[in-house]
């Protein structure tokens, strides 16, 4: 009997997902789902107490994952990681950064769509935004810590570069979603933002340095 419920509940999201993405979820009604799944409505009230509860429920690994990984870079062992890489000691950054984004991708590409155009009407439907401002305390907070750990390195000037980073970011992976790029390009284009993002944060954080060095030459 277990089973049967186990393989009932997991059928029932794999049918939500599809319906999601091909609806959206404001356009998506648990009847819809429940004949897609050849179950009776009230069946999914078993397993589910709402249909924003289900649609969370679709894209909370995902969400999960943004979190896991905002610690993992934002941390200590992050940090001497990037004293490492903006001293021109370690460009192991850049692949890892680009393993990640490519198993983001792979794992949850439909997770994406659901989160970045499928959302309005769902209690989700604003975390885009309210995630970017999350990251951004992180990241501050992350960058202080670092500064004072080492004060030769540069500010960005205004510390609203940080939210623009994030916002960036998301509307990097948003592109990538609406084009539907094939995996190879997409590996490409992550590539070639992570190079871009690294090799200018890298700039801004040396500022200081660089001016200290042009002046020995005068």
């Amino acid at each position: 009997m277990q089973i049967k419920k186990e393989y009932t509940c997991e059928q029932i999201v794999e049918v939500a997902k599809k319906v999601f993405l091909k609806n959206g979820y404001a356009k998506t009604s648990m009847r819809d789902i429940a004949k897609g799944a050849g179950i009776g409505v009230s069946n999914i009230y078993n397993y589910f107490k709402s249909k924003d509860d289900l649609f969370r429920h679709i894209v909370m690994p995902l969400i999960k994952e943004f979190e896991k990984i905002m610690y993992e870079h934002h941390n200590v062992n992050s940090s001497e990681q990037f004293f490492k890489y903006i001293n021109g000691e370690n460009d192991n950054m850049i692949t890892e950064h680009v393993q990640t984004y490519m198993r983001l991708f792979n794992k949850y590409r439909d997770e994406f769509e659901l989160i970045l155009y499928k959302a309005q009407g769902s209690s989700l439907e604003t975390f885009i935004d309210e995630y970017s401002e999350v990251c951004t305390r992180q990241v501050l907070i992350f960058m202080d810590n670092f500064k004072k750990m080492n004060p030769e390195f540069s500010d960005p000037h205004s510390t609203f570069t940080y939210h623009i980073h994030m916002v960036w970011m998301f509307n990097f992976i948003s592109e990538i979603i609406k084009h539907k790029l094939n995996p190879q390009d997409i590996k490409s284009v992550i590539e070639d933002y992570i190079q871009f993002e690294f090799t200018g944060w890298k700039a801004l954080m040396n500022q200081k340095n660089i001016k200290e060095n042009e002046n020995r030459k005068d």
